[in-house]
């Protein structure tokens, strides 16, 4: 007898199911590339455990988004009035949209976003890929012999968010949103791969704690997602996760020094024109992955600085950094403190780094808390303090030469001492 799923072993979730559909599109050539996109750009020269992808990111996302989907149909089937074949072919379009979210991104992940043209972002390749051979070849033709209504047109637009159907809506929510499945398996799976705790929180609290509302904002009382009153703190936990993660890991001043010599090799060698191969040239941009840069990278590197840094592990050093929080008045003498850096050090070549992250986006974006006893409904932000008193994460930081950075150290320490405010 023929099996009818397939299943794959991961650090995170255990086994990973997937059907004859699913296996077709993780065994093309666009979604195995994702094999030779490190999930966290450099980092491993850092935390060398961390040389995890975008391949393993992407198969724990779906089943992320699998579970909650799950979930919120053992407790809203009913609401929601669908038999079980509207079930099954949501539950498909998910899944699919949640395995093939990354498949646009460039080598070494958001590292390099810098580098594609016009404010283009890889949401944009990834629709595009969906909708050339030979993913959307492989979605329509199971769609065709299947007979269910999923087709590649459908999966890229819903992947964009642009759902004909309203009461599906929700779904991109699941695997897009400030709670969704990519921020819960990326926690957990860059903790893991760091060897750091920072990223944990308890995933299957948060999931059993999930539930569906009608959209206050919304006429026709299309369902949304929501929280139950007793997942408040597996939500503050998962907060608190992705703030800690990006100070200690994301944001790690080493790391950030070789995002800079990469995005700088790439732009002045590696890329021609410095910038990736438009969305009309696809199959160019494909050819693009981690591999393919490190190789140019030893190709040049006996002539290229940046090149070099990273190959040798000689990158250059954190020479100043402001505190994880600044004021406008620090902001503003930073500007000067870099001004008055490159009037003295003229001949010195220094990187600016200026990382910022909101920690969480719940005044844009309503996630409403579900009260147990009032049977009523409170913005997420609103009920939970930990939440609302949490600050913008924004530092500045120049980086120089190993050779430079003692004076330069002395130098940005002097002034900073000199001009602060009594």
């Amino acid at each position: 007898m023929p099996k009818n799923y397939y299943v794959v072993r991961d650090p995170i979730f255990g086994y990973i199911k997937y059907n004859h559909l699913e296996r077709d599109i993780i065994n093309s050539s666009p979604f195995q590339r994702l094999r030779y996109i490190r999930q966290l750009s450099l980092t491993n020269l850092v935390y060398p455990g961390a040389d995890h992808t975008r391949f393993a990111h992407s198969l724990g996302v779906m089943e992320m988004a699998s579970r909650i989907f799950d979930t919120l149909m053992a407790k809203h089937q009913s609401d929601l009035e669908w038999d079980n074949e509207s079930v099954d072919r949501n539950r498909q379009l998910l899944r699919l949209m949640a395995l093939l979210h990354d498949t646009g991104h460039p080598p070494f992940s958001h590292a390099s976003e810098e580098l594609f043209e016009n404010g283009i972002e890889h949401e944009d390749y990834t629709v595009a890929i969906i909708k050339s051979p030979p993913i959307s070849e492989i979605i329509d033709a199971w769609a065709h012999k299947s007979g269910v209504d999923i087709t590649s047109d459908l999966v890229s637009k819903a992947f964009a968010g642009r759902f004909v159907d309203k009461d599906v809506a929700f779904l991109t929510q699941i695997f897009s949103g400030e709670i969704d499945a990519d921020r819960m398996d990326y926690l957990l799976r860059d903790s893991l791969f760091a060897g750091v705790t920072y990223g944990k929180f308890d995933y299957e609290r948060l999931i059993h704690t999930l539930c569906l509302i009608p959209d206050p904002g919304d006429e026709d009382g299309n369902l949304i997602l929501a929280v139950e009153e007793g997942g408040i703190h597996a939500i503050e936990a998962l907060i608190l996760a992705r703030y800690f993660m990006f100070t200690q890991v994301y944001f790690h001043r080493v790391r950030r020094s070789y995002d800079h010599h990469l995005v700088e090799f790439l732009r002045h060698e590696g890329l021609e024109g410095g910038v990736y191969p438009r969305i009309s040239n696809l199959e160019e941009y494909l050819g693009w992955d981690d591999v393919r840069v490190i190789n140019l990278m030893r190709e040049r590197s006996s002539k290229n600085e940046d090149a070099q840094a990273i190959l040798t592990r000689n990158h250059y050093v954190e020479a100043f950094q402001t505190k994880e929080h600044i004021t406008s008045e620090e902001m503003t003498r930073f500007k000067w403190l870099f001004e008055k850096v490159c009037e003295e050090f003229r001949d010195v070549r220094i990187f600016v780094d200026d990382p910022e992250k909101e920690p969480h986006k719940f005044e844009k974006y309503d996630l409403f808390v579900k009260l147990r006893h009032l049977d009523t409904l409170e913005l997420v932000n609103e009920y939970s303090s930990l939440i609302k008193n949490l600050k913008l994460i924004k530092m500045y930081r120049l980086f120089v030469h190993r050779d430079h950075s003692e004076k330069i150290r002395k130098f940005c320490k002097d002034f900073w001492l000199k001009h602060d405010k009594p």
